[in-house]
């Protein structure tokens, strides 16, 4: 047998006997599960849908309390609570009393993040709370968003020494009293701003609920890596993930002591949620994490890959499957052109797998030396479409209504549905409304231009809801992120192909009268074929007084870049973009600062990202006018549509959108990611590497879900075409004579495999092998379904995630009977080729570099 035969044999036992003790674990442990072991909440995915009357892990509730006739028929919904990262999750609640309009005064929803081990949920010292931005305390009551409590305020609430704040030394004396914050693994701690600030909490101070009775808010889910005090997500001595919680506290009508909250001079409700008579009203949801923090097992095959950052999430969530192959594929993110160099590069450590939007150039790049680039077809480079995404405009808006709305009972509460259009994109691209420029545009036809994309009637046409927002409502202009990328020259095709925009972007007004920033007419936009990247060039700079030293603040502390698209949605989860006017003299050395993040129910934040970003982030996405003249958001149906229509480039196999098309029904920013993959360069080891992974990236790595291995929210599964494309190109990989026809007949050698620095890369550590994770196959099995008569029929597809559930007799809790000990022979088989098939793959390399070295 051939070193690579014997190769291939050792992988396809490893992959086969990895399967299979993991389904048979599975088999197992399902089977003695006791019934009804699984939260009676779930609906067959990870969200929990829980009644505050019947919040079991906190208790009965007390019928007779005060609170009780105001939270009885409150019901919140967490979206996710399995296989958590950082991300977002939609907390949306009914059945609640409406907020008072304008303070939060009265009935109102907060949200934290809590660490805790007992079964019965946390305790107040083990949550993340008590940093609201300073600029609420206007909006709250006394101490609500706070942990201070006040003496004797709460007959429930202990004020003894461990609630006691250490007095200061100009009064011994003081007795203050305040819930300690406990880090886990540390002692209590009464000043928790070494552990979390306004900038870096996730907690919710206040979220309002509609005259409907209902609300709805994204929580930002932090894991140890973001909030190590809490330590979600870090592995245990058992080897498992940490679960932590997250409770949500109701705040109604009254005070802890039971006096009405319109009957005090303030109007409003006062305390802390973690006193105890407000905490006992509680409802809590445990929270299961994802493991972070680990890598591929010692020892392991590394093979380095590059890829754009549409596909950083899929690329993630596969690695700990691919683990299991015996081979570490480690990933940097970089940019699409410095992916492409990679392909071609001949110096060593130069990656020869990487993922595009694009293909490589028939020609070098212009300054491109001989020396360090290889001619494409000397590389034998080959592609096959891995992923599909999309790009979106995320968007978190509260409506700030005007006194005289009619909808003014929803007040605060989120708008659910966006419309832009190329010429709304392309003015808040080009710093055109008022709002975009420092000192808010005062020089021709600037002057003339509406303040912010809320005053521009074309928007209003668009979403007459919008019209009802207050004049001073505005975006903090629409956050994109710094560096180049083929996804948003993709966006800039799809602008400039818009009659409308193309024109506007050329210096003629709208119907409205608003012209173009003029520092962007001059760059000619409209005719750059190579924009690919999102230009900031108004060099406007403005400060408030003379107190503040010239220049003032420009056009990057007002409107400054994201990293990337990840960081792009996360900025508009926190509504905060990060911009810098705020004049800080008394900072060493003074500065502009930040301002921090938007208040509750003035929330208004735009942002470029990719459509998992958003999804992950708990983000809505705005429906974008297609060539068709049709507003389509992005959804499996409209990018399918997409891609159906998407039309040949001059490389065989790869296709992109031609966004002047009418094609009703789609969704004019979506994408195709494709594995560039330099054949000729690489060695047998890595072809069968590469081969390994094109794989499982289309089998199991097109199967949606939130566990690890599994596709992320966000992309499209490849389609049936698609798939074999894959599976040809990993074949001819492994294929002698189709390698022997492609590849030059005296190949260059190999590069040797020792990694360089990637200045622009974001090096992603490979984690451990989630025990949850699905294994690599060793080959495609994508057989069609059939049915026969009297045949059970197939599980349902579970609604999120797109995997069949198990069949029941392994979910419930009738055991396997004598199926248990074939279950169990298997297992034994099963760990016995995992065992047997990295000796036969270590044995391959050894014969691999004998038969090299005669």
């Amino acid at each position: 047998m051939t070193p690579q035969r014997l190769r291939r044999f050792g992988a396809w036992l490893t992959a086969t006997g990895t399967l299979v003790v993991a389904l048979g674990a599975g088999m197992l442990a399902a089977a003695g599960a006791p019934a009804g072991a699984a939260d009676r909440t779930q609906t067959g995915s990870s969200h929990v849908v829980q009644a505050w009357s019947d919040a079991s892990v906190v208790g009965t509730r007390d019928s007779s309390d005060d609170d009780y006739a105001t939270f009885r028929d409150l019901e919140v919904t967490v979206s996710q609570t399995r296989d958590l990262t950082h991300q977002g999750v939609v907390v949306s609640w009914s059945g609640g009393r409406p907020t008072s309009a304008g303070r939060f005064a009265t009935n109102f929803l907060q949200v934290m993040q809590c660490w805790g081990d007992e079964a019965s949920g946390p305790t107040p010292e083990q949550c993340q709370w008590g940093a609201p931005n300073p600029a609420l305390s206007s909006l709250l009551g006394d101490r609500v968003g706070l942990r201070t409590l006040k003496a004797g305020e709460d007959e429930r609430q202990a004020y003894d020494a461990a609630h006691q704040v250490p007095p200061p030394i100009t009064n011994p004396n003081l007795k203050a009293y305040a819930m300690p914050f406990t880090p886990v693994g540390g002692t209590p701690v009464t000043d928790v701003a070494d552990y979390f600030t306004p900038t870096s909490t996730n907690e919710i101070t206040g979220a309002r609920t509609g005259d409907d009775g209902t609300g709805a808010a994204t929580f930002e889910v932090q894991t140890a890596l973001e909030a190590p005090h809490l330590g979600c997500g870090e592995a245990r001595g058992s080897g498992a993930a940490r679960a932590c919680w997250l409770v949500v506290v109701p705040r109604g009508e009254l005070l802890a002591d039971g006096t009405f909250a319109q009957d005090t001079p303030s109007g409003a409700i006062a305390g802390s949620p973690l006193s105890a008579s407000n905490w006992a009203n509680r409802m809590v949801f445990p929270l299961q994490f994802s493991a972070i923090g680990s890598s591929c097992p010692m020892g392991s095959a590394e093979q380095r890959l590059v890829g754009n950052e549409l596909f950083s999430a899929a690329m993630t969530s596969w690695q700990p499957a691919l683990c299991r192959t015996g081979t570490t594929f480690g990933f940097s993110q970089v940019g699409d052109d410095e992916a492409r160099a990679q392909l071609v590069c001949t110096v060593p450590g130069a990656s020869g797998f990487a993922v595009v939007n694009e293909p490589v150039p028939s020609e070098p790049p212009a300054g491109a030396e001989d020396s360090v680039v290889d001619p494409v077809e000397d590389t034998g480079l080959r592609y096959a479409p891995l992923a599909q995404g999309a790009i979106v405009i995320a968007f978190q808006i509260d409506r700030a209504l005007r006194a005289d709305s009619p909808d003014i009972g929803r007040a605060g509460t989120p708008v659910e549905d966006l419309v832009l259009n190329a010429r709304l994109v392309a003015k808040l691209l080009t710093q055109s409304y008022r709002a975009d420029v420092p000192g808010g545009g005062t020089t021709a036809p600037l002057t003339t231009n509406p303040r912010s994309i809320v005053n521009d009637p074309e928007l209003v046409a668009l979403n007459p809801e919008l019209a009802q927002l207050v004049a001073t409502a505005a975006p903090e202009g629409l956050l994109v992120s710094i560096g180049s990328s083929d996804a948003y020259a993709q966006l800039w095709r799809w602008i400039v192909a818009d009659p409308f925009a193309r024109a506007f972007l050329q210096g003629e007004p709208d119907e409205y009268g608003m012209r173009i920033n003029p520092v962007y007419a001059a760059l000619d936009l409209a005719d750059d074929t190579s924009l690919d990247s999102f230009p900031k060039s108004d060099l406007s700079t403005y400060r408030q007084d003379e107190t503040v030293p010239a220049p003032g603040y420009g056009t990057l502390d007002l409107r400054p870049y994201t990293q990337d698209m990840a960081d792009a949605a996360v900025r508009v989860q926190r509504a905060n973009a990060g911009a810098k006017v705020v004049w800080e003299p008394n900072k060493v050395p003074p500065s502009f600062v930040s301002s921090g993040a938007q208040l509750p129910g003035q929330r208004f934040e735009l942002a470029v990202t990719d459509l998992t970003s958003a999804q992950r982030y708990g983000l809505r996405t705005a429906r974008l006018v297609n060539a068709a003249g049709q507003a389509v958001g992005a959804d499996d149906t409209s990018m399918r549509a997409a891609v159906d229509a998407m039309v040949p480039t001059p490389v065989e196999g790869v296709v992109r959108t031609d966004p002047g098309t009418r094609v009703l029904g789609a969704y004019p920013l979506t994408l195709v990611e494709y594995a560039g993959v330099a054949v000729c360069r690489a060695d047998d080891e890595q072809r069968g590497d590469y081969a390994s992974l094109l794989r499982y990236a289309v089998t199991t790595g097109q199967q949606r879900g939130d566990a690890k291995g599994l596709l992320p929210r966000g992309y499209l599964p490849l389609s049936e075409r698609d798939v074999q494309r894959t599976l040809d190109l990993a074949e001819t990989l492994e294929d002698d004579a189709q390698l022997a026809q492609l590849c030059p007949a005296e190949p260059r050698p190999a590069p040797t495999p020792t990694p360089t620095p990637t200045p622009t890369a974001t090096p992603t550590t490979a984690p451990a092998p989630d025990p949850a994770a699905p294994a690599a196959p060793p080959a495609p099995v994508r057989p069609a379904p059939t049915s026969t008569p009297g045949s059970t029929p197939a599980p349902a597809a579970d609604p999120d995630t797109g995997v069949a559930e198990p069949d029941a007799p392994l979910t419930g809790a009738a055991p396997l009977g004598a199926a248990r000990l074939a279950v169990t022979g298997s297992m034994g088989l099963g760990a016995a080729c995992a065992l047997t098939g990295p000796v036969l793959m270590r044995r391959a390399r050894v014969l691999a570099a004998r038969e090299s070295s005669h």
